[in-house]
């Protein structure tokens, strides 16, 4: 199934209206740079509007939103399948769910020496059915070329709290 065709200016503004509602203004998206803001939003436009797609998670139109060695293990896990060697990435890395993912607002920066702390409040959901609560994931973002960020990790907001890295890591090591 495909998503329809929508103005995301407006849906990411409500989403992100809808999001932040209650917060103190010290968490607001205003904390954070416009080109974070930027990239955080590109990504969802994007995983939305591919996310039905039958196959692989291909991201080489995402590679620049990433670090280098992210980038590499994400491709590297996209690859893996329960027929070669049992291991594989069984759930959405962009919401930490296994469910569909229908948006994203950014909640609010923190910035930690020179890299940010990215706070996205992610809209997850069964078909036509989207949870009210939405996931909480936590971004860090270096520094790129040119003013802008990349993508270094993702925190998910488990008990324990987990990182992307660290499961992209054990995920590719050599089964035995």
């Amino acid at each position: 199934m495909r998503l329809p065709s929508m103005p995301w200016g407006p849906v990411l503004a409500t989403l992100l209206l809808s999001a932040t509602a209650g917060l103190p203004a010290s968490a607001t998206p205003a904390t954070c740079p416009a080109t974070a803001q930027a990239l955080l939003d590109g990504l969802y436009r994007w995983h939305v509007a591919r996310q039905n797609d039958s196959g692989p998670l291909l991201l080489i139109s995402q590679r620049q939103r990433f670090t280098p060695e992210l980038y590499s293990q994400l491709v590297r896990a996209a690859a893996l399948t329960p027929a070669n060697g049992g291991a594989f990435l069984d759930f959405d890395v962009f919401s930490g769910t296994q469910v569909g993912t229908y948006g994203a607002s950014l909640r609010g920066c923190q910035a930690s020496g020179g890299d940010l702390e990215a706070l996205v409040a992610v809209k997850v959901g069964l078909r036509g059915r989207p949870s009210e609560q939405p996931m909480l994931l936590r971004y860090r973002l270096v520094p790129g070329p040119s003013g802008s960020w990349r993508i270094a990790d993702i925190t998910y907001p488990d008990q324990p709290p987990f990182r992307l890295s660290d499961h992209l890591q054990d995920l590719l090591k050599p089964q035995r």
